[in-house]
Parts: C-alpha cells; sequence; structure tokens
C-alpha cells in the first residue's frame, strides 16, 4: 500500500486540499490503484503558520500492486500542480505504508504540536525513502504532506473525509449500510452497542475516525423518535441542521 499526502493546495475561494486530495484518489483509481481511503489530519494552528482555513493536510491509500511508484508520484505531482491555484504552497509526498518509520510518524505529531520547517521535512524525506516535492510557491507544503504520511502509517490520526460510499449514504440508515458503505465499525461509548438493523441518524456528515489503522463511526444514543443513534463526531454543517430540528 501506498500513501500520498498533499498539503498547502488552495487559497481562500478555491477548492480545499481534502477536496483535491477526493479527486486525486479518483483518478488514481481509474487508472488501477485500488482506493482505500482519504483522512484529514489537523495540524498546528499558529499566527506564524499561513493557512488558508484549518491548517489541515489530507493522505490518501492506495493498493497500487503492479505499479511503478516514481512514475505514480510524477502523476500525482502533475495533477496536483496542475489543479493547484495561483498563490498556494503545493507539497505532495508518497511512501510505501510498511517503509514509514518511526521519525516519520514523531514528525507527524511535531506538525501538531509546534512550528517545523521545510528544511526539516525535506532532510527526514531523504532519509525515510519518502519522495517528496514543493511545487510552488514557498513549497512549505511540503511539511504538511510528509506529515499526514506520517500520522496515516500511524493509524491512529485523524478522520476519513473520502471511504468507499460514505458520502453518499442518506440521513437516517441502517447500521449495515454503514458497513456496506465502508465503514470498519460502528460503536458506542455505551454499554449496549449498535446492531446491524438500528437506525442512525448520520446528518449528512459520515466521517469516521482513523483508530487503529481502521475507519471507526462513534455513535450515540438518539432522543429522535424512530433512530436508535445519531453520529457522536458532528461537523459544522450537521451541528447547524440538528439545532434547526431541534427548534421545530
Amino acid at each position: 500500500m501506498w500513501l500520498i499526502g498533499l498539503d498547502d493546495t488552495d487559497v481562500p475561494d478555491s477548492r480545499g486540499t481534502g477536496r483535491l486530495a477526493r479527486m486525486l484518489a479518483d483518478e488514481l483509481a481509474r487508472r488501477g490503484c485500488a482506493d482505500h481511503g482519504v483522512t484529514r489530519h489537523q495540524l498546528l494552528v499558529h499566527p506564524a503558520v499561513p493557512y488558508t482555513s484549518h491548517n489541515s493536510a489530507a493522505c490518501i491509500a492506495v493498493d497500487a500492486d503492479g505499479a511503478d511508484m516514481a512514475d505514480t508520484f510524477a502523476r500525482a505531482c502533475e495533477f496536483v500542480a496542475a489543479r493547484s491555484p495561483s498563490g498556494s504552497d503545493p507539497g505532495v509526498c508518497l511512501a510505501a505504508a510498511e517503509a514509514v518509520g518511526g521519525p516519520a510518524v514523531a514528525f507527524g505529531r511535531r506538525a501538531q504540536r509546534r512550528l517545523v520547517a521545510r528544511g526539516e521535512a525535506e532532510e527526514l524525506a531523504a532519509g525515510e525513502s519518502c519522495l517528496l516535492a514543493g511545487l510552488g510557491g514557498t513549497r512549505d507544503g511540503v511539511i504538511g504532506a510528509l506529515a499526514a504520511v506520517g500520522l496515516r502509517a500511524e493509524g491512529n490520526d485523524g478522520r476519513f473525509i473520502g471511504l468507499g460510499r460514505i458520502r453518499e449514504l442518506g440521513e437516517r440508515v441502517r447500521v449495515h449500510e454503514i458497513l456496506d458503505a465502508g465503514v470498519h465499525a460502528v460503536v458506542s461509548a455505551a454499554a449496549a452497542q449498535p446492531q446491524a438493523d438500528d437506525w442512525v441518524e448520520t446528518l449528512d456528515w459520515v466521517r469516521p475516525r482513523l483508530l487503529g489503522g481502521r475507519a471507526v463511526l462513534f455513535v450515540e444514543r438518539s432522543k429522535n423518535d424512530g433512530v436508535d443513534w445519531i453520529v457522536a463526531d458532528r461537523g459544522k454543517r450537521s451541528r447547524v441542521r440538528q439545532r434547526g430540528r431541534a427548534a421545530r
């Protein structure tokens, strides 16, 4: 499996890095690389970091059996460069998941806690056999791109923004439909656990966490009639939607 990290591919009012990562995953799938999902990883929010909105990076996981790594990296860089607007500082990183070691994981964790420099990312990537490229601007996007690869490889950070058919699920679905869409587990912090035929209110926002290398969706008991559970992790749009329903 290969991991492809992206960061700093956008400017205000352009498509975000997460969206571009999902587009690249679709393109790679058309070229025969089986898609294992796109994850979002939150990095440090600090006045010294010139992020566009939330300073998050994205990572794609693909099964590229038989493909050439250097060629795939070149195609990914070409794809990203062609779709990153002027003023952005895009970076792309590619590594074999099994080859990503502790230093890359530690770098990802550091990028979440403190400021790190582009030179640090470039030096580490060379020693870790990671392909890394800055595609324009300051090239500082290599920092988040490498961090995303390290965090995805570690398997316990971020959430899936693209996986199977999670974006096609309705607002109220059965647990088994969520699992069939590509989520590995639907769990609750309560003693009772969701059953296959239980109803879940998704609020149109199914974004499972990456835990133990698996996509895990957390739910909690719902107070709405006819629904057993509601997603516990709710995005801004879904929180607004929930408040609107409560007001009716």
